[in-house]
């Protein structure tokens, strides 16, 4: 039999039952420090959660001003294009310009060329027009897009933020 053995079966169970309230209370304190440890975790979180949600906002807002920069950067570049051909077109207009067009035999070449012109500066006037619109579609179109990408993180995070446990879910056990 060895030494440290209680005598007797009432000794033992108060020797066990010693022990089990040791454990049990060691087992308390180490969840309540979990438990705290725990509730310290989701402060921090709660305080850097609107960082969080900024960063996120911001990094959409980037995305989105990128797209717009990228669209209206086409359009743009059609409509420079459009713009050297009327330029050069111009061009040849001034350089079919000379002193013997005065001539009054000349009119009908006069008033062709005058014409050619006059539709140019037209559809010049009306293409400008065009770009002017398609710009302001562009702009409205990403301006939506976005609008609707925030809308849906927002309702994203909203349901997110609704299951997020809190410091107040928390609770330390009783001793």
């Amino acid at each position: 039999i060895p030494e440290d053995l209680p005598e007797t079966i009432e000794h033992l169970a108060a020797v066990l039952k010693q022990n089990l309230l040791s454990y049990q209370s060691q087992t308390d304190n180490y969840y309540n420090s979990c438990l705290t440890e725990f509730q310290e975790q989701l402060k921090l979180f709660e305080k850097e959660l609107p960082y969080v949600s900024q960063l996120t906002v911001e990094g959409l807002l980037k995305e989105h001003e990128q797209k717009l920069i990228d669209s209206t950067g086409q359009v743009w570049h059609l409509f420079n294009k459009q713009l050297e051909g009327w330029e050069n077109m111009k061009a040849v207009h001034k350089n079919q310009l000379h002193p013997s067009l005065g001539h009054p035999d000349n009119v009908v070449q006069l008033d062709a060329l005058c014409q050619e012109e006059i539709k140019r500066q037209k559809d010049q006037a009306d293409d400008i027009h065009l770009n002017t619109q398609k710009l302001q579609d562009c702009a409205a179109e990403c301006a939506q897009n976005f609008f609707s990408a925030l809308a849906a993180f927002t309702e994203k995070l909203l349901l997110e933020l609704d299951e997020t446990i809190t410091i107040d879910d928390v609770q330390v056990a009783s001793k």
